[in-house]
Protein backbone atom coordinates (compact mmCIF):
# COMPACT_ATOMS: atom_id res chain seq x y z
CA UNK A 1 0.00 0.00 0.00
CA UNK A 2 3.28 2.56 1.09
CA UNK A 3 4.38 1.37 -2.61
CA UNK A 4 0.87 2.22 -4.06
CA UNK A 5 1.03 5.69 -2.61
CA UNK A 6 4.69 6.23 -3.63
CA UNK A 7 3.86 5.87 -7.55
CA UNK A 8 0.97 7.74 -7.18
CA UNK A 9 -2.12 5.04 -7.62
CA UNK A 10 -4.00 5.81 -4.79
CA UNK A 11 -3.70 9.04 -2.90
CA UNK A 12 -3.04 8.09 0.60
CA UNK A 13 -2.78 5.14 2.73
CA UNK A 14 -6.14 3.74 3.91
CA UNK A 15 -5.06 2.03 6.51
CA UNK A 16 -2.58 4.22 8.03
CA UNK A 17 -4.64 4.72 11.10
CA UNK A 18 -6.20 1.60 11.63
CA UNK A 19 -4.77 -0.49 14.81
CA UNK A 20 -3.60 -3.12 14.66
CA UNK A 21 -5.72 -6.22 16.31
CA UNK A 22 -3.29 -7.43 18.93
CA UNK A 23 -2.65 -11.13 19.45
CA UNK A 24 -3.94 -12.64 22.78
CA UNK A 25 -0.93 -14.14 25.05
CA UNK A 26 -0.59 -18.14 24.93
CA UNK A 27 -2.59 -20.18 27.59
CA UNK A 28 -0.31 -21.90 29.94
CA UNK A 29 -1.62 -24.92 30.88
CA UNK A 30 -0.35 -26.49 34.09
CA UNK A 31 -1.58 -29.12 36.89
CA UNK A 32 -2.53 -28.12 40.35
CA UNK A 33 -0.33 -29.46 43.48
CA UNK A 34 -3.45 -31.72 44.32
CA UNK A 35 -3.31 -33.21 40.31
CA UNK A 36 0.64 -33.23 40.81
CA UNK A 37 0.21 -35.69 43.87
CA UNK A 38 -2.01 -37.73 42.07
CA UNK A 39 0.50 -38.43 39.44
CA UNK A 40 2.61 -39.07 42.05
CA UNK A 41 0.76 -41.55 44.04
CA UNK A 42 -0.23 -43.47 40.88
CA UNK A 43 0.37 -47.27 40.41
CA UNK A 44 1.52 -48.68 36.72
CA UNK A 45 1.93 -52.03 36.11
CA UNK A 46 5.64 -53.23 36.10
CA UNK A 47 4.89 -55.15 32.50
CA UNK A 48 3.96 -51.54 31.16
CA UNK A 49 7.69 -49.62 31.74
CA UNK A 50 6.66 -47.21 28.44
CA UNK A 51 3.89 -45.75 30.64
CA UNK A 52 6.06 -45.43 33.73
CA UNK A 53 9.24 -43.59 31.73
CA UNK A 54 6.64 -41.01 30.34
CA UNK A 55 5.20 -40.76 34.00
CA UNK A 56 8.79 -40.26 35.95
CA UNK A 57 9.96 -37.79 32.99
CA UNK A 58 6.48 -35.74 33.31
CA UNK A 59 7.12 -35.46 37.54
CA UNK A 60 11.04 -34.34 36.77
CA UNK A 61 9.77 -31.31 34.54
CA UNK A 62 7.18 -30.13 37.38
CA UNK A 63 10.12 -30.44 40.03
CA UNK A 64 13.27 -28.82 37.94
CA UNK A 65 11.27 -27.16 35.03
CA UNK A 66 13.83 -28.30 32.36
CA UNK A 67 11.86 -29.01 28.86
CA UNK A 68 11.48 -32.45 27.24
CA UNK A 69 14.43 -31.30 24.91
CA UNK A 70 16.78 -30.71 27.78
CA UNK A 71 15.65 -33.43 29.48
CA UNK A 72 17.02 -35.78 26.76
CA UNK A 73 19.83 -33.69 26.78
CA UNK A 74 21.28 -34.17 30.49
CA UNK A 75 24.25 -35.54 31.36
CA UNK A 76 25.63 -36.83 34.79
CA UNK A 77 28.09 -34.25 34.18
CA UNK A 78 25.13 -31.26 34.30
CA UNK A 79 24.34 -32.50 37.87
CA UNK A 80 26.89 -31.12 40.62
CA UNK A 81 26.91 -30.28 44.13
CA UNK A 82 27.35 -27.05 46.28
CA UNK A 83 30.12 -26.72 48.98
CA UNK A 84 27.08 -27.57 51.67
CA UNK A 85 26.20 -30.46 50.08
CA UNK A 86 22.95 -29.86 47.87
CA UNK A 87 22.92 -31.10 44.75
CA UNK A 88 22.03 -29.42 41.87
CA UNK A 89 21.60 -29.12 37.92
CA UNK A 90 23.47 -26.70 35.78
CA UNK A 91 22.73 -26.94 31.86
CA UNK A 92 22.29 -24.32 28.94
CA UNK A 93 18.96 -24.78 27.74
CA UNK A 94 18.48 -25.97 24.02
CA UNK A 95 15.83 -23.41 22.77
CA UNK A 96 17.58 -19.80 24.48
CA UNK A 97 21.12 -21.43 25.23
CA UNK A 98 20.71 -19.71 28.69
CA UNK A 99 21.90 -21.16 31.64
CA UNK A 100 19.45 -23.19 34.09
CA UNK A 101 20.94 -23.32 37.58
CA UNK A 102 17.93 -25.75 38.94
CA UNK A 103 18.42 -27.22 43.03
CA UNK A 104 17.24 -30.37 43.10
CA UNK A 105 13.91 -31.58 44.77
CA UNK A 106 14.15 -34.59 46.91
CA UNK A 107 11.62 -36.32 44.37
CA UNK A 108 13.59 -35.22 41.22
CA UNK A 109 16.67 -37.25 42.95
CA UNK A 110 14.89 -40.08 43.32
CA UNK A 111 13.88 -40.27 39.44
CA UNK A 112 17.91 -39.78 38.95
CA UNK A 113 19.01 -42.42 41.13
CA UNK A 114 16.54 -44.67 39.39
CA UNK A 115 18.45 -44.05 36.07
CA UNK A 116 21.87 -43.73 37.68
CA UNK A 117 24.67 -46.37 35.90
CA UNK A 118 26.42 -47.89 39.18
CA UNK A 119 29.93 -48.40 38.47
CA UNK A 120 29.75 -46.27 35.43
CA UNK A 121 32.87 -43.79 33.90
CA UNK A 122 30.64 -43.16 30.63
CA UNK A 123 28.94 -39.96 30.68
CA UNK A 124 25.64 -41.21 29.13
CA UNK A 125 22.26 -40.06 28.67
CA UNK A 126 20.38 -40.00 31.86
CA UNK A 127 16.89 -40.35 30.54
CA UNK A 128 16.84 -43.41 27.98
CA UNK A 129 15.65 -42.44 24.59
CA UNK A 130 14.51 -45.50 22.86
CA UNK A 131 10.90 -44.14 22.18
CA UNK A 132 9.96 -41.41 19.96
CA UNK A 133 8.51 -38.23 22.08
CA UNK A 134 5.15 -38.67 20.16
CA UNK A 135 5.13 -42.31 21.43
CA UNK A 136 5.96 -41.02 25.01
CA UNK A 137 3.18 -38.57 24.90
CA UNK A 138 0.64 -41.14 23.78
CA UNK A 139 1.26 -42.77 26.98
CA UNK A 140 1.78 -39.75 29.42
CA UNK A 141 -1.78 -38.73 28.29
CA UNK A 142 -2.67 -42.36 29.31
CA UNK A 143 -1.42 -41.62 32.36
CA UNK A 144 -3.38 -38.29 33.12
CA UNK A 145 -6.22 -39.98 32.27
CA UNK A 146 -5.91 -43.25 34.43
CA UNK A 147 -5.37 -41.07 37.69
CA UNK A 148 -8.20 -38.33 36.64
CA UNK A 149 -5.91 -35.45 35.53
CA UNK A 150 -8.39 -33.09 32.99
CA UNK A 151 -5.33 -31.41 31.94
CA UNK A 152 -4.24 -32.88 28.70
CA UNK A 153 -0.49 -33.55 29.35
CA UNK A 154 2.47 -32.68 27.79
CA UNK A 155 5.70 -32.45 28.74
CA UNK A 156 5.45 -28.37 28.59
CA UNK A 157 2.65 -28.60 30.73
CA UNK A 158 5.36 -29.81 32.84
CA UNK A 159 7.44 -26.60 32.55
CA UNK A 160 4.85 -24.31 32.83
CA UNK A 161 3.24 -26.19 35.90
CA UNK A 162 6.83 -25.83 37.70
CA UNK A 163 6.53 -22.20 36.81
CA UNK A 164 3.18 -21.72 38.55
CA UNK A 165 4.12 -24.17 41.61
CA UNK A 166 7.33 -22.21 42.33
CA UNK A 167 5.88 -19.07 42.57
CA UNK A 168 2.92 -19.76 44.42
CA UNK A 169 5.47 -21.46 46.81
CA UNK A 170 6.34 -17.92 47.63
CA UNK A 171 10.00 -18.27 45.64
CA UNK A 172 11.09 -14.99 44.03
CA UNK A 173 10.37 -14.32 40.37
CA UNK A 174 14.48 -13.56 39.30
CA UNK A 175 15.36 -16.86 41.36
CA UNK A 176 12.34 -18.90 39.26
CA UNK A 177 13.63 -16.89 36.07
CA UNK A 178 17.23 -18.23 36.76
CA UNK A 179 15.82 -21.73 37.32
CA UNK A 180 13.59 -22.01 34.07
CA UNK A 181 16.40 -20.15 31.39
CA UNK A 182 14.66 -17.52 30.70
CA UNK A 183 16.17 -14.82 28.92
CA UNK A 184 14.50 -11.95 30.65
CA UNK A 185 12.06 -11.27 33.79
CA UNK A 186 9.01 -10.82 31.08
CA UNK A 187 8.98 -14.58 30.78
CA UNK A 188 8.51 -15.74 33.84
CA UNK A 189 6.16 -12.98 35.05
CA UNK A 190 3.30 -14.87 32.58
CA UNK A 191 3.17 -17.45 35.46
CA UNK A 192 2.62 -14.41 38.07
CA UNK A 193 -0.82 -14.12 35.80
CA UNK A 194 -1.50 -17.36 35.86
CA UNK A 195 -1.26 -17.38 39.76
CA UNK A 196 -3.23 -13.74 39.86
CA UNK A 197 -6.02 -15.41 37.72
CA UNK A 198 -6.39 -18.32 39.89
CA UNK A 199 -6.67 -16.54 43.28
CA UNK A 200 -9.11 -14.47 41.58
CA UNK A 201 -11.04 -17.85 40.43
CA UNK A 202 -10.67 -18.77 44.08
CA UNK A 203 -11.99 -15.68 45.40
CA UNK A 204 -15.16 -15.79 42.77
CA UNK A 205 -15.93 -18.87 44.39
CA UNK A 206 -15.91 -17.34 47.94
CA UNK A 207 -18.01 -14.89 47.23
CA UNK A 208 -20.72 -17.51 45.83
CA UNK A 209 -21.25 -18.22 49.53
CA UNK A 210 -24.53 -15.81 50.18
CA UNK A 211 -25.01 -16.64 53.96
CA UNK A 212 -22.34 -17.59 56.85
Amino acid sequence: VYLAVDHEIIRANPLEKLEYEKKPPSKRMHISRTELKQLLELKLPANDPLKELARRAFIFSCFTGLAYVDTQLLYPHHIGRTAEGRRYIRINRKKTKIESFIPLHPIAEQILLLYKKENSKEDYKIFPDTISKGKLLIHLKAVGLACGVRTPLGYHVGRHSFGTLTLEAGIPIESIAKMMGHSSIASTQIYAQITDQKIAKDMERLMDINTL
